[in-house]
């Protein structure tokens, strides 16, 4: 069973007119976290949030999204206009085989796979779970929550190397993606505000924002593979398969806190952030607050 395709979405904007958040007034960027593509649905600068010690991430330059493939010519200009210096790209090999990057054929920006090759991004296994006549929601939940703990036990290494370059000023701005940007996505961006000092709530936050920003895009899957299995899927587990829940996360940390004790001890000695490493990073990426 082949996945949905991505569809297309109608924006009010033309290329040049599309709205860059950093470039607003900061009282307009919450609004606009959402960037708008007509072809990537989860696109967001991660931008604004602010840290227990009351500062703020600097807004345009550490993006997060959903696949890069099959974008609208405007969208390719509009990630050259954001000044994308460097795309990390967490899908499998097989996922860059059947999605690859659409760029600009003068493009510049520079693109770092760094595969993430859980169960739950194998499109042979997703469809054989969507298949099942007996799956259900809460087993598809259980699916997600093992590919959360495998991020930690198995993919350590990967975000490692993703994290290390974060502290080269010359790989700003970035923007990080998986192919629904959620859950490989969801895990970085979790770690990286994590060192950053921003609270767990907010980093939950931003999490599930994912709900919210792909909401439409979710009950097109729901629509799409209940037409391609003759309403065989059970329309609820495809919504626990494109959407997130606090639980997939929470054990995420939890598989740190057991591996390594604490959250911190993940950082320094899984990452290799520590002290130092995480001053450097907060100097390139934080702010005092505007108003």
């Amino acid at each position: 069973m082949k996945l949905p395709p991505v569809e297309s979405v109608d924006l009010p904007y033309d290329l040049s007119s599309r709205p860059i958040p950093a470039q607003l007034p900061y009282g307009q960027r919450l609004d606009m976290r959402k960037l708008p593509f007509n072809r990537a649905h989860n696109f967001r600068d991660i931008g604004g949030y602010q840290t227990t010690d009351g500062r703020s991430i600097k807004w345009g330059m550490v993006y997060r999204s959903d696949k890069l493939s099959r974008l609208s010519e405007d969208d390719q200009g509009f990630l050259e206009r954001l000044g994308i210096r460097r795309v990390i790209d967490f899908r499998s090999d097989q996922e860059r085989r059947e999605s690859p990057h659409s760029l600009l054929p003068n493009s510049k920006i520079a693109i770092h796979p760094m595969p993430v090759s859980v169960d739950a991004a194998q499109v042979e296994i997703i469809s054989r779970h969507l298949q099942e006549q007996n799956s259900t929601p809460e087993q598809m939940g259980r699916f997600l929550i093992e590919a959360n703990r495998e991020m930690v036990e198995r993919f350590s290494d990967t975000f490692k190397n993703w994290i290390q370059q974060l502290l080269d000023e010359n790989n700003y701005p970035q923007v990080f993606h998986c192919t629904a940007g959620k859950d490989r996505t969801g895990f970085a961006a979790a770690v990286l505000l994590t060192a950053l000092g921003v609270s767990r709530e907010t980093i939950m936050d931003d999490y599930l924002a994912t709900n919210h920003f792909t909401k439409i895009r979710i009950e097109q899957a729901v629509r799409f593979l209940a037409d391609h299995s003759l309403y065989q899927v059970n329309s609820d587990v495809v919504r626990a398969l494109f959407g997130v829940q606090p639980r997939y996360l929470n054990e995420a940390f939890k598989a740190m806190e057991e591996k390594y004790h604490s959250v911190d001890e993940y950082l320094e000695v899984g990452l290799g952030i520590g002290p130092a490493e995480k001053a450097r990073l907060q100097a390139l990426l934080l702010e005092e607050p505007q108003s």
